[in-house]
């Protein structure tokens, strides 16, 4: 008798430790996304890092830092061409979808670095050689993610409409992402 109260005494005292236990929240922390992109805002490619502002949440309000860019040259007779462009866009953007699935939408500005090299008849046989820093313009962002709750495989199909500061607006183009999400 006294050791079935005694297991009994003993069960009660485990589950209700168990009870008074304060629960970890499953999302205490940002939620991140680090994601190639093709085409997008970074005119070719580009690596960027996405996190919301609020702990615990996969939506609302957020940012997004990347960088990215393409090099290119051209040869003809005596002519040659040639230019690399480093892009670093930074969008302030928000997500609407409680699951894994939202619609995307930011606004951002777009830096760049270039840099021109050109030899030849365009130039008057004369070697140019011309690099700097300045923003094209803006961007916009409107798309749709699919990202994990925790830590797996992020999906981003996105339109970029551009706005170049000296040429106005253009229709831009689509951007691809694939990557990580985190917590």
């Amino acid at each position: 008798m006294k050791q079935t109260i005694f297991v009994i005494g003993l069960l009660v005292l485990i589950s209700s430790s168990a009870f008074c236990q304060d629960e970890v929240p499953i999302f205490n922390s940002y939620h991140k996304n680090i994601y190639a992109e093709f085409l997008g805002s970074h005119i070719l490619g580009g690596i960027n890092y996405d996190m919301r502002l609020k702990k615990g949440k996969m939506d609302g309000i957020g940012f997004r830092a990347g960088v990215g860019g393409l090099r290119a040259s051209a040869f003809a007779e005596n002519t040659s061409v040639s230019i690399g462009i480093v892009t670093f866009p930074l969008e302030f953007n928000h997500l609407v979808g409680k699951n894994r699935s939202s619609f995307v939408s930011g606004i951002g500005l777009l830096p760049v670095y270039a840099a021109v090299n050109a030899d030849g008849e365009i130039t008057n046989n004369e070697f140019i050689q011309e690099e700097g820093f300045g923003l094209v313009g803006g961007f916009m962002t409107f798309g749709y993610r699919y990202q994990p709750r925790k830590t797996g495989l992020m999906f981003q199909v996105n339109w970029n409409p551009l706005m170049i500061r000296k040429s106005g607006f253009t229709m831009g183009w689509f951007g691809l992402g694939l990557g990580i999400g985190f917590k």
